[in-house]
Parts: structure tokens; C-alpha cells; sequence
């Protein structure tokens, strides 16, 4: 495996590769999600590069920028395991001076679900998205369902910007007890992931009633608050029912494709899920 740490230099890698590159940026704190993605890339691509980039620009001031966690030897052995060409590993410095400016077009999709509560979030993905894109030049990139509206935020980003990049949705990846895996999650013990767990459980509830034909969203909302209530260590940020494509909140289930998700605060760890969901018609 070849780590890089200038722009430069990685450009000259992609320069003397002919055949397809597929491309997972991640932060770094590595995990059985992100190495779902990295063999996907090598099912389908004749090389794959790997960026650790933790990028300031998504993070809030009251965040966690500081205290993100931060594992690069394990991240550097889990990706040397799994045969990854190349570690993109550069610094805030190269990213932010060295890479050029990218303007970012405000869209649509940011002041919703996340961007409520975050709406720097957006802004500071699709700017780092788009400055690695330039840099690395994939042909595919690969990002998890975990992060639903990320993965919508960057298959438009990759079509207003007429990237040549093929964009390859990766299921989410949940431990036994079905809380989906995230960096964020190192934050818990392990009996408190199992704890966390119950907030899929809540999602599985509106599941549940949606395949039993109820189609008022206020009721399925309810369903998962009260779920969520139950638990004393959580606090609801939002639940959401909204059309998959446009991420507008449901006053009544269509036909077409849902997006169920949440953000729930577990103390002070803020975790998030969702399915989607398409009414049989």
C-alpha cells in the first residue's frame, strides 16, 4: 500500500493509472462500514485509494472536532489487510491551501433533517468531497446508506458538477444488535452500544407498521417517540418521514419510495439511522 500525503504527488499516481479507481473518503476511525465499501471498490475497480482526512469544515464549533476519534495505526493495518493501493493521507494545510477553492452551490437538500441542527454540515461535505474528487480522479466513489442524506447530498454534487464518477450506494452495516456501526460509536462501551441498539428498534416499530398499511406519518412518529421515550438516556433531535428523492417531509405515505430516519443524542453522543421504505402498490 502507497501512502500519499500531497495532492501533487497523488495526481501523478492517477496520471499513470489507465484502468478504473474507485475511491471511499472516509475520516478515519475505521470500522467493519468502511471496509464494506473498500471491498466493494475492489470487486468492481482495478485500483481503490483510501483518504483519512478529518475535515474542520463539518464541524460546529460546539462539536467534536477535538475529541473525533482517532485510530490511524489500526486504520492503517485494517486497510493494509484488506490490500488498498493507496492511503490518502494529507494534511488541513494541503486540503484547505494547496488543493484549489471550490465554490459550493447552495442546495436544497442541506436545510433538511441534518442541516436543521447542523446547517454548516453540508457545506463543509460537499467542499472536501469535491476538492478529493479533483485530486484523485475516480472513476467510482462508494458511500454508505448509513449516511442517507450525505449519499443524496453527493449523487447531486456529482451531477450539477458533471463529475465522470460513478456513485455506488453500500448497505448499512449494523452489529449483532443492530445498531448501525459508525466511528462515533467508539465513544460507547460496549454495553452501551447494545443500549444504543434500542434506537433501530424504534425504526423497526414504524417498519413494522408501515408493511401493516398504516399511512399516516404523525402516527409512525408517535410510534418512535414513544419507543424512545422509554429510555432515559435519550434524547430525540428529529424523526422523519420524507420522500427518498427530495427529502420534503410526508403529510401521507404515497406510493413512492420513503426515507425513515432519526438522529437521536445518547448523552452526549449523537447517532443517527434510517431505512428506506417503498409502499407495495
Amino acid at each position: 500500500m502507497k501512502i500519499i500525503k500531497s495532492a501533487s504527488s497523488l495526481s501523478a499516481w492517477r496520471k499513470a493509472v489507465s484502468k478504473s479507481v474507485g475511491f471511499v473518503p472516509t475520516m478515519g476511525a475505521l470500522h467493519e462500514g468502511h471496509f464494506s465499501l473498500i471491498k466493494a471498490s475492489k470487486k468492481i475497480c482495478n485500483k481503490t485509494v483510501v483518504s483519512i482526512f478529518i475535515n474542520p469544515t463539518q464541524f460546529a464549533p460546539n462539536e467534536d472536532l477535538n475529541s473525533y476519534p482517532k485510530t490511524l495505526d489500526l486504520d492503517m493495518k485494517g486497510l493494509q489487510d484488506l490490500s488498498v493501493d493507496v492511503l490518502f493521507l494529507p494534511t488541513e494545510e494541503e486540503m484547505y491551501k494547496k488543493v484549489g477553492d471550490i465554490e459550493v452551490r447552495p442546495s436544497g437538500l442541506f436545510n433538511k433533517l441534518e442541516g436543521v441542527s447542523r446547517p454548516h454540515f453540508f457545506y463543509g461535505v460537499s467542499t472536501i468531497v469535491s476538492k478529493l474528487f479533483n485530486v484523485v480522479s475516480p472513476t467510482h466513489t462508494f458511500f454508505g446508506e448509513k449516511d442517507a442524506q450525505q449519499l443524496r447530498v453527493i449523487k447531486q454534487l456529482i451531477l450539477n458538477e458533471g463529475y465522470n464518477i460513478k456513485l455506488v450506494p453500500c448497505p448499512t452495516i449494523r452489529n449483532k444488535a443492530g445498531l448501525a456501526l459508525s466511528s462515533r460509536n467508539q465513544y460507547l462501551s460496549k454495553e452501551e452500544r447494545n443500549y444504543a441498539s434500542n434506537i433501530y428498534q424504534g425504526l423497526l416499530l414504524i417498519k413494522n407498521a408501515l408493511k401493516l398499511g398504516e399511512k399516516r406519518p404523525a402516527v409512525l412518529k408517535e410510534l418512535f417517540k414513544a419507543h424512545i421515550a422509554n429510555f432515559s438516556s435519550f434524547t430525540l433531535d428529529y424523526i422523519s418521514l420524507a420522500c427518498s428523492e427530495s427529502l420534503n417531509e410526508l403529510e401521507e405515505i404515497t406510493s413512492k419510495e420513503l426515507l425513515v430516519s432519526c438522529a437521536i443524542y445518547y448523552n452526549e453522543v449523537r447517532l443517527i439511522d434510517n431505512f428506506t421504505y417503498r409502499p407495495s402498490t
